[in-house]
This record gives structure tokens, sequence and C-alpha cells, in this order.
């Protein structure tokens, strides 16, 4: 673990506290936006202003610490205090301090996806957030993820080729981890503002398998069974904290390219609204948010299969913006209007005998 700072001079910045570290028998609660639509993590530096008015959550993801001894595999980790539960029996092992929140472990039914129950520990343990973080400050990790399986649960004919027959394996998921305050700024999310310290997590995981005979170490055998690049991952995690909340204000999960393919984000009285609003069951189109910025989703429910057409037009009636889209049943895509001026808009839905079906109103407002 490497922890070091450098030399920024910054006014209005966010230090995490001791309040936005989970206790045992805390609940945080974020909203799910598995489409999210014109998301983008932005340039690290301070005084950022990231606009998040287009995310739009479709169910509620609760995480609860329970206390270590409602776990099923507690003797496992006896400095455990606290156990997430997760689906398919997956149990997550942790450490909460006053200043940490510590991976311990994991346990559970195929926990790494091999059809084995398995408990994995983490060689050294893993630091998961972190108060008095602030800008410019990095924390870097390496940790070993380690499973120990019976020679018993496989096949002899696994070891056939070996040059000798082991008599201990174990399957390691090596965990390289970078997390580095790199910005920090006004978040803008659901008529509400907040000051945040963005936290980039870029992590890479290399699951290899080693076995061993005798007192003789360790030996890495993953190539031979065929893993090699197969069982390395690569992503990128943005997390945006406020000084004192325990949920991370948003989260942005990007896969190997830089694309937004998940937003979580906190959940209180105002952005609840999004549950009433966002699988709308009337039949047409439903364009989200609205006032909008002018980056937006466009949701397209319980239409017949075939080509429909958008058209949005000013007051006037000029056309200021089409796009023909293919749907059978629901459809949800985004579309960007932020070069409109601000004001009142009508959009329409068409059909493919140019036929419209609906006409509402779409406002475009400025920060």
């Amino acid at each position: 673990m490497l922890l070091s700072g450098l030399p920024f001079t910054t006014n209005s910045q966010v230090v995490l506290s001791g309040s936005s570290i989970p206790g045992v028998g805390d609940t945080l609660r974020q909203m799910v936006d598995n489409f999210p639509v014109g998301l983008e993590p932005g340039e690290a530096g301070g005084d950022q202003v990231w606009d998040f008015s287009t995310i739009q959550g479709l169910y509620v993801m609760e995480t609860v610490f329970h206390p270590a001894a409602r776990g099923r595999a507690s003797r496992e980790f006896p400095s455990a205090n606290s156990v997430l539960q997760l689906s398919d029996g997956l149990e997550n092992y942790f450490q909460l301090t006053d200043e940490e929140l510590i991976e311990l472990g994991v346990a559970g039914s195929d926990p790494i996806d091999i059809g084995m129950q398995l408990t994995g520990e983490y060689y050294p343990p893993l630091v998961g957030k972190r108060a008095q973080m602030s800008y410019g400050e990095e924390l870097k990790q390496s940790s070993s993820l380690i499973f120990p399986l019976r020679i018993s649960q496989l096949p002899d004919t696994l070891f056939a080729d070996f040059p000798f027959r082991p008599d201990s394996i174990r399957l390691r998921v090596q965990v390289d981890r970078t997390d580095f305050a790199d910005a920090w700024g006004i978040l803008l999310i659901k008529e509400q503002v907040f000051n945040v310290l963005r936290v980039k997590r870029s992590e890479v995981t290399r699951t290899r398998i080693d076995v061993k005979s005798g007192f003789f170490p360790w030996i890495d055998v993953s190539d031979i069974f065929g893993i090699g690049e197969l069982g390395t991952q690569r992503s990128n995690t943005y997390f945006f904290y406020d000084e004192y909340e325990k949920e991370p204000i948003v989260t942005l999960n990007a896969d190997k390219d830089g694309n937004v393919v998940r937003a979580d984000y906190i959940y209180n009285d105002q952005t609840s609204a999004d549950l009433r609003i966002a699988i709308p069951d009337e039949r047409g189109l439903h364009v989200y948010p609205n006032p909008s910025y002018g980056l937006v989703s466009l949701n397209f429910v319980d239409l017949e299969p075939g080509r429909y057409t958008v058209k949005v037009r000013n007051i006037l009636g000029v056309s200021k913006w089409e796009s023909t889209f293919v749907v059978d049943g629901h459809k949800r895509t985004k579309a960007d209007l932020s070069n409109f001026e601000p004001g009142t808009y009508l959009y329409s839905l068409l059909d493919h005998n140019n036929n419209i079906i609906m006409t509402k109103r779409l406002v475009i407002i400025r920060p």
C-alpha cells in the first residue's frame, strides 16, 4: 500500500470526514441507472462542474452492513465486524472503523463462477474507503484474494500432464488498485447541488492458479490451464463523494473503452421521484428529464414493431431536430439537444406513414 500527497493548494475542497465511513448496522441506498444517457466523468482538476441531470434510475439498491456474526462464514474472518449478504448466497466481509472501510474477503456459493462453495481472503486486506482523503492524494494497493481448493474436489485427469501430483491447489485473484482523488467541484443532480471530491479507481484483476507439493513453494500453473490473459480484467470507477454522506453522491462505472455503462446515485426525497417516472406506462414517447439542459433520454413505451420518427420543433413550428428509430415494444436511447436555445419546444412521435401519434412539450433551460 502506497499513500502519497501532491502539493495542490485550492479552496472549497471536500475532505472526507469520519462520518462518511459506514458503520455496523447502516443501510445505504442508491438509485441504479443501467442505461446512462450523456454521462461523462469529465476532466481531472479543481473547480469542476458535473451536470448529471440526465441520470435516471430504475430501482433502488440497498447495501446493509449486518453484524459479522450473521454471516455463515463469519468464523473464517475473526477480525470482521460486518458482512454484506448479497444475491445467490455471496457474502462480503469487512472491518469497519472510524476512519476506514476495510475489505477482508468473500465467501459463498460460486463467488468466482467455478461451481464450488468457496471462501477467499485478501492478503493483505484492501481499503475500500478512507476518511480524511483530499484532493491530490493517491492510494495504491496490491492484494491477493486467495481461495484454497481441495484436491479431492478436482478430477485426476486435470493433472495428467503434470510432472508431479500437487497436494495443494489454490485460486488466486491478484488485485492491483489505485484510488486517486483527481478532481473536485460542484455536482448537479435532480435540482440538487453537491460539493464533491471525485476519486478515480483504476483496478486490474488477474485470476491465476497455483499448485504446491510438499515443502516446495507455490508454482503458478495458469498457462497450463489456459487462463493467460483471459483471466485479466481492467476497470475504471469514478466515485463522487461529499464530505458527510456514507453513499457516494454518484458512482460511474466505465468499460475498458471509457464508456459509462452504469451509474448509481444517492437515494433521497428528491431522487426517489425517479421511481414514479422512470418506467412510464402510457403508450408513446416520454422524454426525460424535462425541463432539461439538453441531454435527454428518449423512452419509447409499448409501441408496435416498426420505424418511428421523433421531431422537435420550436413554438413557431420550425423543425430543430429529427431522427428515426426502429422500435419493438420498448426502447430507450439518448439525444443531445444541448445546442438548443433555452425555451419551450414541442416533440412529436410519428409512425412510418408520417402520421403523428402524439405531441408533448419539452423545456430547455440553462444552469
